[in-house]
């Protein structure tokens, strides 16, 4: 492979890697606030990706071909050509659509955080063996390929198998609190105030003390 082809190559694995991670963000985002409807969530992140989809893939090859002096005319697209084409869109369009409707199907906050690592491994190791068999069949090349290409395709069809298997459910729960056990501390009743007995007579002002009688 060279350079060129290489850096292209590593540019599509950091935009795909990207985009479940901000598709999944987009389509809860898209429930805020809202009747907190998931299905009409995921549609309005959809059409966020077709308005992208329109600019990058309508408006940018059309200012690429009027630069570069490529006819646009109809004879320009020969009918196998648009076929083909329309079919590959189609494809990449329905993906996407399967892939948002999977990473925003969990039933709760710890599952839908694992979806968005679960969903996006399956899919770009799955991929994959699903583009070298069809090329393989299409282009009649199995009898021409080398061991280590099939035993790459169960490798990487033994890693889906163990992102399923070990996916993360969310961290681990810490130990119960324990209940706070407030110490009952018991009241005294209250005691009758305590009488004096003093010995009959009166209360001499001048001394102020008390004299019997």
């Amino acid at each position: 492979m060279n350079n060129t082809a290489l850096l292209y190559a590593l540019g599509t694995v950091v935009c795909w890697g990207l985009y479940s991670v901000l598709l999944h963000k987009g389509s809860m985002l898209m429930s805020a606030g809202g009747t907190g409807d998931m299905t009409g969530a995921r549609m309005k992140a959809f059409l966020m990706v077709g308005i992208a989809y329109l600019i990058v893939g309508i408006v940018g090859p059309m200012l690429v071909m009027k630069s570069k002096g490529i006819p646009m005319t109809a004879d320009a697209f020969p009918m196998g050509g648009v076929t083909w084409s329309l079919l590959a869109g189609l494809a990449g369009a329905v993906g996407a659509y399967f892939l948002l409707m999977g990473l925003s199907s969990g039933k709760g906050p710890v599952v839908s955080k694992s979806l968005v690592l679960l969903v996006p491994a399956i899919v770009f190791a799955g991929a994959p063996i699903v583009n070298a068999i069809v090329a393989l069949t299409k282009d009649g090349l199995w009898g021409y390929t080398p061991w280590q290409f099939y035993a790459g395709i169960l490798l990487a069809s033994g890693g889906v198998a163990l992102v399923m298997k070990y996916r993360p459910l969310g961290a681990p729960a810490g130990p119960p609190k324990a209940a706070s056990v407030t110490q009952a501390v018991p009241i005294a009743a209250p005691q009758a105030p305590m009488m004096t007995q003093f010995a009959p007579g009166y209360v001499d002002v001048t001394t102020r003390t008390w004299q019997v009688s």
